[in-house]
């Protein structure tokens, strides 16, 4: 019973030992991890090429539903490197119906070789889509270290499909 009872008192003496001298009043050991990870949007990214689609489709919704639905295409991106956490933002902008829309993508090193920056869906009221296609421009921006750069850019055709 002796030998239970010194590693019990052992474990807890361990314990606020531990506390003691890693705690805010003596200080004399860091027991946490300080790991230098960079803030999203600080860092580089080298862009070997880029391709965006040529349009866009708005889809009337079916069996009554009413909505419009903007799919937009994924951005084909070839990435050659990637240093820190930069952004790649892919975006789309219609003047004639004030529309502006985007899609950040967090870039890491995983991120190296091919990959399809996408947008996601959204919808717009039948009332609103008075039109057979729409001019739009689509764009790909690098963010890092507070500042951007356009590393592809295209008009395209929004496409009303009924």
């Amino acid at each position: 019973m002796d030998v239970d009872r010194t590693v019990v008192w052992g474990v807890v003496g361990l314990v606020v030992v531990t506390t003691l001298v890693s705690g805010p009043l003596v200080g004399a050991v860091d027991l946490t991890s300080d790991a230098e990870t960079p803030a999203y949007g600080v860092g580089s990214v080298t862009v070997e090429s880029a391709s965006l689609p040529e349009r866009a489709t708005l889809t009337a919704g079916r069996f009554g539903a009413g909505e419009y639905r903007l799919q937009v295409p994924d951005a084909a991106v070839a990435i050659a490197a990637v240093e820190g956490r930069p952004l790649l933002v892919y975006k789309l902008e219609i003047d004639e119906r004030g529309y502006s829309r985007s899609t950040t993508h967090f870039l890491s090193t995983e991120n190296v070789g091919s990959y399809a920056a996408s947008m996601s869906d959204d919808t717009f009221a039948p009332d609103t889509v008075n039109q057979t296609a729409y001019d739009g421009r689509l764009a790909l921006v690098v963010r890092a270290n507070d500042s951007g750069r356009v590393v592809a850019e295209r008009s395209i055709t929004v496409e009303v499909i009924e």
